[in-house]
């Protein structure tokens, strides 16, 4: 099991862990509730290390990722981003990631344990492209800043000339004496910042972080409240909400599709759905009549008709009821449609459809 750079930070912090595919990682810092509270109002920081990250280089990189990625990375300019996925030949996905443009390179951030099956994709598929790959997942921690005063503390930081001001935008700067990478990022659904940093100067990165957003009652946060606030924002991950047997439309991520760009993997198969066709189901959102958390891969009925699958579910602290992600098949995607959840101890929760995203987001769910 692999720790993060700051493990005993985080144990002197008073985390509890749990494991995240090879990684140990805080869950909670022993107040979720308050975790949760932070974010949503104030500020709250997290470590993010486990995150993949591959850094692409060389004479032909831009080249070769365009032909792979469905989005136009060849129009990214130097400091810009962009969110993306890879797909196979069918239109499933591979992995989704933000695609960040370096002065020389792109840096690729993918979902943790990622990085190993994307970079091996990636190199199969190099061929005579003029390209390097290079996994820096252990050698580069995130910590990320999250909630309305994110920026007050970034602010106080490197000053507020040196903000990204659009979402994936990223500046190189200095942070504690070390040289970081700020990027503007939703995660949450909430305003929020990561910083890269090496992982030898993540430590002094965060104490500063941390001094800093004193004032504005910032607040160490484990994943518990990440992902419950990632659920209210209606924010799949890939792993959880979106596998190797998904479509991209399925998942409402049309921010990660260019319908103008030349040929990539998968091209074909979107373009069909998106110009003739369409997805038989879509991610929606449920929320519960009782107070039971419905259980991931419960599936969703009408009457006796399985028309649904869940995929992440918790409690929401702002609605004061448990809700879900999880799939329904196209023709009942009504938002307040009746369905029953059926769990796999055979208990049965009543719940209606709804739009995404619940909180937090910036616009309605698109679907076909």
């Amino acid at each position: 099991m692999k720790k993060l750079p700051l493990q005993v930070l985080h144990e002197s912090l008073g985390a509890a862990f749990r494991e995240s595919g090879e990684w140990r990682v805080p869950e909670s810092y022993g107040d979720r509730p308050g975790e949760y509270e932070a974010a949503r109002n104030r500020v709250s920081i997290a470590d993010l290390s486990d995150r993949g990250k591959l850094r692409l280089g060389g004479k032909d990189h831009l080249k070769f990722l365009q032909g792979m990625l469905t989005n136009d990375v060849i129009k990214l300019e130097e400091g810009k981003g962009m969110y993306a996925a890879i797909l196979t030949v069918k239109g499933r996905m591979v992995s989704d990631m933000r695609v960040y443009r370096e002065k020389d390179s792109v840096l690729l951030d993918l979902e943790p344990g990622l990085n190993a099956k994307v970079g091996e994709l990636l190199k199969k598929f190099r061929l005579s492209y003029k390209a390097t790959i290079d996994d820096l997942t252990e050698g580069m921690g995130i910590i990320s800043v999250i909630g309305p005063h994110a920026a007050g503390v970034l602010e106080k930081v490197i000053g507020k000339e040196n903000l990204p001001v659009n979402e994936f935008d990223h500046v190189i700067t200095s942070v504690a004496g070390r040289e970081v990478s700020v990027i503007k990022i939703r995660r949450t659904g909430e305003e929020g910042y990561d910083i890269y940093a090496l992982t030898d100067g993540l430590a002094d990165v965060w104490g500063l972080l941390m001094e800093k957003g004193n004032d504005f009652g910032i607040k160490p946060a484990g994943r518990g409240a990440l992902e419950i606030l990632r659920i209210e924002a209606g924010i799949p991950v890939y792993g959880i909400d979106m596998d190797d047997d998904t479509i991209p439309i399925e998942a409402g991520i049309w921010d990660a599709l260019n319908f103008e760009k030349g040929c990539y993997v998968g091209q074909e198969v979107i373009a069909r759905i998106k110009w003739r066709g369409h997805v038989n189901r879509h991610l929606l959102g449920f929320i519960s009549d009782g107070d039971r958390v419905p259980e991931r891969g419960s599936e969703v009925f009408l009457g006796e008709k399985k028309i649904g699958r869940i995929t992440s579910s918790g409690f929401s602290p702002s609605l004061g009821k448990p809700i879900a992600l999880g799939y329904i098949r196209r023709e009942f995607k009504e938002p307040g449609t009746r369905v029953e959840i059926r769990s796999p101890d055979g208990s049965i929760e009543h719940a209606e459809v709804a739009a995404l995203p619940f909180l937090g987001g910036q616009a309605v769910q698109k679907t076909d």
